[in-house]
């Protein structure tokens, strides 16, 4: 009963009365087995995390040939399959884990387990040219975020099959880049088929932005609202949409509750006015991005567009997350938010079919593994190594999309 809920309502809406209710059972009852929802949800996390344990322990032996190559492939397709088993907690333990909750220890403990398992893999395998821990982050981050987008249907009614062949040649390029074309093509009749990403519809956002909000007001009123609006944003990033209230946000921007009041009905019109201007941002870095020649030598364009959106994420992170969910009762909301992920996305197809590969790659599939690289590697980055700098993480951005990508064509 508490998967379901999770499911339909999401873990911070979900309260410990919903779950003792659809469980049939009182509080009290409830109390005796758990404290909490967060003990249950820890002992959700602990039954799919034992999945992929088990699965871990079965990866065969990796590295630049065709065998390992297959290893690969057969263990990323078996974690899709867990993935999908346990889908509405592996979709909750992506929420959880990007704020403060009180889960958030177990969910990092696990990751870290995890990635121990996977690097002593990779070390036996000698990975070349990067750190096996490093390599383990790498893997684990891309491979649940797609997963993720897959079973939350934000991957363009792609085939399963076409993006696990198209990631086990990103993943082995990246760990192993001096495996063969011919090694890589024997993937081929797996690795094609997605249609193209369509133009989106932009929704319509009249009204929305701070600027819009502000016009015909006095230069302190339209001060006010920018002010609330970056408190906004800075709130959902640090503890999340559901779990930040007005009262937090006025106490960032040094308000009264009634001033917020004044220019938004409720928080969740500040969320309209919040993703309205991540949109713009989105929009902008796109249209950088399509124009990138991501295989020059020179690389100063490629690290200043990814210093730009890691400052993109870390100021827009609660906003995108609750596109991420799509558990918002807000339609406009969850519009804005495909209209920029589809925007960012064509842009990225755009970028990563500039060369002839050797081997079949298929451009929403490359889509998608670029998008994951970039929303979820960052954060794990910081996960494993808090005192990593930005400089540090576009480093090993910039290493994981030339070799993952583009090994065989630079």
């Amino acid at each position: 009963m508490s998967l379901q809920l999770f499911a339909e309502n999401g873990f911070f809406n979900t309260s410990v009365d919903a779950i003792a209710k659809g469980a049939d059972v009182s509080r009290a009852t409830l109390y005796q087995y758990f404290p909490g929802k967060d003990e249950i949800f820890v002992e959700l996390l602990n039954e799919c995390g034992g999945a992929l344990i088990r699965v871990a322990r079965r990866i065969g032996e990796l590295g630049p040939t065709e065998r390992g190559l297959d290893n690969l492939n057969w263990w990323l397709g078996e974690w899709s399959w867990v993935f999908e088993k346990y889908r509405t907690m592996f979709v909750q333990w992506a929420v959880v884990a990007s704020v403060d909750a009180e889960v958030r220890p177990e969910v990092m403990a696990f990751i870290t387990e995890y990635n121990k398992r996977l690097a002593a893999r990779l070390e036996q395998s000698e990975v070349d040219g990067l750190d096996p821990v490093t390599t383990a982050t790498v893997i684990s981050a891309v491979v649940h975020r797609l997963n993720l987008f897959h079973h939350t249907g934000r991957t363009y009614d792609a085939n399963l099959e076409v993006l696990v062949s198209n990631l086990s040649i990103f993943l082995q390029l990246l760990a192993f880049p001096e495996t063969s074309d011919e090694i890589l093509a024997s993937l081929a009749s797996r690795t094609v088929g997605s249609a193209r990403i369509a133009d989106p519809v932009a929704p319509r956002m009249t009204g929305l932005s701070v600027e819009e909000r502000g016009a015909g007001l006095s230069k302190r009123a339209a001060a006010t609202i920018r002010s609330l609006v970056d408190a906004g944003a800075a709130q959902f990033a640090t503890k999340g949409y559901y779990r930040t209230s007005v009262d937090d946000i006025v106490a960032e921007a040094g308000f009264a509750r009634g001033t917020f009041y004044k220019y938004f009905s409720e928080k969740q019109d500040l969320l309209l006015a919040v993703s309205s201007e991540a949109c713009a941002r989105s929009v902008e870095l796109s249209d950088r991005l399509q124009d990138l020649d991501l295989t020059s030598e020179d690389d100063t364009d490629l690290r200043a567009w990814l210093h730009d959106f890691l400052a993109f994420m870390d100021t827009y992170i609660g906003s995108i997350d609750v596109w991420a969910e799509q558990n918002t009762e807000s339609a406009l909301v969850a519009d804005v938010g495909i209209y920029a992920q589809t925007r960012l996305d064509r842009a990225a197809e755009a970028a990563l079919t500039t060369v002839t590969r050797p081997y079949p790659f298929d451009p929403t599939a490359a889509a998608l593994i670029l998008r994951a690289v970039l929303t979820r590697l960052p954060e794990a980055l910081r996960e494993l190594s808090p005192e990593a700098t930005d400089e540090q993480i576009v480093e090993l951005l910039v290493v994981c999309l030339r070799r993952g990508f583009f090994a065989h064509n630079i």
